[in-house]
This record gives structure tokens, C-alpha cells and sequence, in this order.
């Protein structure tokens, strides 16, 4: 297996939401975001690095209550000029869009490096910010301080001394041509002129030569019922035409000069460029964690995760909305394998995918939500829903359960997490209950981190495995739940406010929960069926004694 989880796991877990939620203000940040990889234990000093840096900008925003704010307005926005530095390393001419996107982010770099030199608690090494005073000094000779680019006068003395030329020839050219407006409104009595032209009609055939006298010419689009004159091009107009090519020529050797200043300092200028989306993915994770009050994880040195009232951000926010109280949960868990036992509503699922995201999290350089999170890096998470079909290889829900154990077996004894929703559920029960022992055994014998939920009785009964119970329907509340099934139609919900999802160990004499019973008298099941329900239970149990 060379893949740190499976394509579908991100989205199973909750991880792909997470990170949607995740903010971020430029267009590196996105980048970066799109591209964010786990880190295993050989870069354990790249996490820590990252958990660290969380929370002293947490600290110096306790101190500071606008700083992540502030970092973020001073960073938003900004657009990647990457290309536009690496075309200028090429010898590549800058247009004037892309001199005016290095101009604007030029003054946003200076702003964000004079913020972080009076914030010195975050001016990271990570976050290493090449000054960049001469690029806007370059960008900004005349010092206006305004982010538009132009191709100054003072870029060179012959384009300032062209452009003066070049505006009193334009001045001359207009005022020729409103006399020449003036004349021809006068002496024939037509409308102003537009677009520097003159339509007579057809009807009035003697005001053609006077206008060939005034030096107008016929276009060869005349319409049907109009002839259409235009003012014979005037010496000055030639000039100014000149001038105008002039100037194109001198500003294009300017903006060839610029850009090779760009270009040798390009390199800078890139690595400004990766600082910067650095610093946005840094802000982001700062800011879920202030947002779900997440901890700093504790990387250890053993094979072992510890969560202490840790929470699933997705799920608590769905249970929020639907004035649901989210329960954390303990999880402890080591080598070899803890079974997870209890109720279909108890929350097992959950469970697992809470731990895959907060591992996940963990080892992208997060916070995690939970009080406390300590573990070892895995360098892979296998997560398995015990549902899921393979349409692609044409595999049942157990056909497909199976073609990923087999793979994930192969590398059981390497160090990873193991994660198994209702093993074996997909067949019968019977040989589901020996196939789930049977697996459950071998992955007690191996490295990697097991934890599995299941349905199926003595599973939890071999000595090497660590057993956890869902604490399930508290008996305090019984008669609570029937009032409130008697006076709803709908009882989504109902169970859900009730039940305790805390995960308690488990004694193998501990008697097995009958929350499913309890649930199917709540619901009103006629009382025969519960009986003789509650006979066979106790059958089956006499059986598995003798």
C-alpha cells in the first residue's frame, strides 16, 4: 500500500470538510490547501514546528486581539505572479497587468514584513520574507505611493521630453480640427461633426465641392441616402502618429529594463511568494482552531493514540443546528487491537471517523478538537465502513470489505491505524462472527493500531484485546424517552438527546447491553414479540456457557 488513506477516506471522515472550512485569503494559500499532504514521523520536527507556531500566534493574539485579522486584510487578495516572476527570469518582457500585479503585491509584502517586525512572537523562520523596498522604488519612481503601474517620465529623460512633444502636437491636431469642425457647420449648415465626420445628403449634390475645397475627401462607404466626408489626414497627424510609435518603442525598452531587474532578484521574489502562502495556510489553521477549541497534539514515541473529549467538528455542528448537545469521547488505544462494542445509534461510527479525522489533522500540522491528543505519526490510516460496495471491480458489499483487509493485512505490521466499522457485516452472521474473530486475532498480533466496532458477541472475549462498551441508554431517563415518543410523530432525535455515547472499558463477565430491546420497548413493540425476544437472548446465552 503506497498511499497514506484511501481516495474515498477523506470525504468519509469528514476530512474534505474540514478543510473547506478552512480559510484562506490568497491565491497561494488555495494553492497549498490543494496540495496539503500528511507529514509521517521522519518529519515529526515539520509538525512540531507547525503545532508550535499555532500556538504562539494563539498567545500573541490573546495579547493582540486583532492580529489574525489584521494579517489576514494585509494578505487578502493577492493574486499569484508566479508566472509572471518566472517569465521575467526567462528574459521574458512583462506586460503592463503583470508589472502592475508585482507593483500591488510588492506594497502588500512591505506592509505584511513591517507588520511581523512589530509583532516579533510570529516573524517565524518559516515565514522568511525577502525585503522588497527597492521593487517598489523600481515600480514607484515619482514615490505616489499608488499601486497602479505606469511607464513613468522618470523612468528615462528622452521618453519625458517625447511626451512633452507629443501632448503639444495633440494640442495643435485638436485645435485644427475644431476650427476645421467650425468651418464646415458654418459655411454649410450641417449638424456638428461625429467621429470626425460630415454627412450630407444625397440631395444636396452642390455641397460636395465646397467640402473637397475645405479639405474633406469621400469615403468609399458612402450610405444610400448620404455621402460620408472625412477631413484629408493633416501633417501634424502624420507627426503625432510618429511621436506615438516613438514613445511605444522607448516604453517597451523600458519595460524590457524592468523586467530584467525583476528578473535577478526573481528567485527572492518566488520565495516571497511561498512564504506568504505559508503564512495564509498558518493563519487558517490558527483560525479553526480558535473556531472548534481544539489542543496542541503531543507526538510520543510509542505506538499509542490518547484522545481525551475529543469531538467531530461536522457532526457537532449538524447536532448544534438541530439543538442537539454534542457528548466528547475518551479513546485510547495502542498496538494490537480495542474493540469497540454497543448499540447501532451509540455512535461507534463516529467514533472511528473522529479518530481517522483527528489523526489526519494531526499530521497535516493541525490542532486537533479534543482536550487533550497525544500519538505516535502513523504512516497509514485504513478506514473501513463495512458497507461500502466496489461498482468498479463489481464486488459485494463483503467482496469489497474483503479486497481492502487484504490489502491492508500486507502491511499490518508496519506502523498505521487500522480502522474497521462493523467487520464482517455483510454476510451472514455466523461466518461473519468466525471471520471477525478470526481477523481480529491476527491483528492483535501485529503493529499497527486496530480499532474495530462489531455487532457480534465474544469477539471482545480473547485476553490480547483491549474491549470498550458504549455507555448507551441511561436508565435514569427511561420514562423521559416514552413520554416524548407518545407526544412526537417523528422520532429522529429523541434517542440521540438520551443517549450516552462515552466509551466505558469492558469486563469479558460484564453482561452484553440490551439497548436494542430497550429501544424496541420505547418504540412501542407489541409485548409478546419483546418477550419471546428476551427468551431467545437468554437461550443463546445458556448456550455459549455449556
Amino acid at each position: 500500500m503506497n498511499y497514506f488513506m484511501n481516495p474515498d477516506t477523506p470525504e468519509q471522515i469528514g476530512l474534505n470538510d474540514f478543510l473547506t472550512k478552512l480559510p484562506v485569503e490568497t491565491e497561494y494559500g488555495r494553492k497549498r490547501k490543494e496540495i496539503l499532504v500528511p507529514v509521517g514521523e521522519e518529519g515529526r520536527l515539520i509538525l512540531e514546528q507547525s503545532y508550535q507556531e499555532i500556538g504562539k500566534i494563539m498567545e500573541e493574539h490573546d495579547r493582540h486581539p486583532g492580529l489574525i485579522k489584521e494579517l489576514r486584510k494585509l494578505i487578502h487578495g493577492q493574486k499569484n505572479i508566479r508566472k509572471s516572476l518566472e517569465n521575467s527570469m526567462d528574459e521574458q518582457t512583462l506586460s503592463d497587468v503583470e508589472l502592475f500585479e508585482i507593483k500591488k503585491q510588492a506594497f502588500a509584502m512591505e506592509r505584511v514584513i513591517g507588520y511581523l517586525d512589530r509583532h516579533k512572537a510570529v516573524r517565524f523562520s518559516s515565514i522568511t520574507l525577502h525585503p522588497v523596498k527597492w521593487l517598489i522604488e523600481l515600480l514607484d519612481p515619482e514615490a505616489t505611493g499608488i499601486e497602479t503601474f505606469y511607464v513613468y517620465d522618470e523612468y528615462d529623460p528622452k521618453l519625458k521630453k517625447l511626451r512633452s512633444r507629443k501632448a503639444k502636437v495633440k494640442e495643435q491636431v485638436l485645435a485644427e480640427e475644431k476650427q476645421k469642425e467650425k468651418q464646415v457647420i458654418e459655411k454649410l449648415d450641417v449638424k456638428p461633426l461625429w467621429n470626425k465626420e460630415v454627412h450630407i445628403p444625397k440631395d444636396q449634390p452642390e455641397k460636395q465641392e465646397k467640402l473637397q475645397q475645405m479639405g474633406m475627401y469621400l469615403l468609399a462607404n458612402e450610405t444610400k441616402s448620404h455621402w460620408i466626408y472625412r477631413p484629408i489626414k493633416h501633417e501634424l497627424e502624420e507627426t503625432l502618429s510618429g511621436l506615438f510609435g516613438e514613445e511605444e518603442v522607448l516604453e517597451q525598452k523600458i519595460r524590457e529594463r524592468l523586467s530584467h531587474c525583476i528578473g535577478e532578484k526573481g528567485e527572492e521574489l518566488l520565495q516571497n511568494t511561498e512564504a506568504l502562502g505559508y503564512l495564509d495556510i498558518l493563519l487558517g489553521k490558527v483560525t479553526v482552531a480558535i473556531k472548534y477549541q481544539c489542543c496542541e497534539p503531543e507526538i510520543i514515541d510509542k505506538p499509542m493514540l490518547r484522545i481525551t473529549e475529543g469531538r467531530h467538528p461536522g457532526l457537532e455542528e449538524k447536532l448544534k443546528k438541530e439543538g442537539l448537545r454534542y457528548m466528547p469521547v475518551d479513546i485510547e488505544a495502542s498496538k494490537g487491537v480495542t474493540l469497540i462494542t454497543g448499540a447501532n445509534m451509540g455512535g461507534k461510527t463516529m467514533s472511528l471517523k473522529m479518530t481517522a479525522l483527528m489523526v489526519s489533522l494531526a499530521q497535516l500540522g493541525f490542532w486537533v478538537p479534543a482536550k487533550e491528543f497525544s500519538f505516535q505519526p502513523m504512516e497509514y490510516i485504513y478506514f473501513s465502513t463495512g458497507d461500502q460496495q466496489s461498482h468498479e471491480l463489481g464486488l459485494s458489499t463483503f467482496g469489497a470489505e474483503v479486497y481492502g483487509l487484504k490489502k491492508v493485512l500486507k502491511v499490518a505490521g508496519k506502523k498505521g491505524m487500522i480502522l474497521l466499522d462493523e467487520l464482517a457485516s455483510g454476510t451472514n452472521p455466523k461466518e461473519g462472527y468466525g471471520i471477525s474473530k478470526a481477523i481480529v486475532r491476527h491483528l492483535s498480533q501485529e503493529s499497527a493500531i486496530s480499532i474495530v466496532t462489531t455487532h457480534y458477541d465474544g469477539i471482545g472475549d480473547l485476553p490480547e484485546i483491549r474491549h470498550l462498551q458504549v455507555v448507551g441508554l441511561r436508565d435514569g431517563h427511561l420514562d423521559e424517552i416514552k413520554d416524548e415518543l407518545e407526544n412526537v410523530d417523528d422520532p429522529s432525535g429523541v434517542f440521540e438527546k438520551f443517549m450516552d455515547y462515552r466509551l466505558k472499558p469492558k469486563d469479558r463477565n460484564d453482561p452484553v447491553p440490551r439497548d436494542a430491546i430497550r429501544v424496541a420497548e420505547l418504540m412501542g413493540l407489541p409485548e409478546n414479540i419483546l418477550e419471546n425476544a428476551r427468551g431467545y437472548l437468554a437461550e443463546n446465552d445458556r448456550e455459549k456457557e455449556e
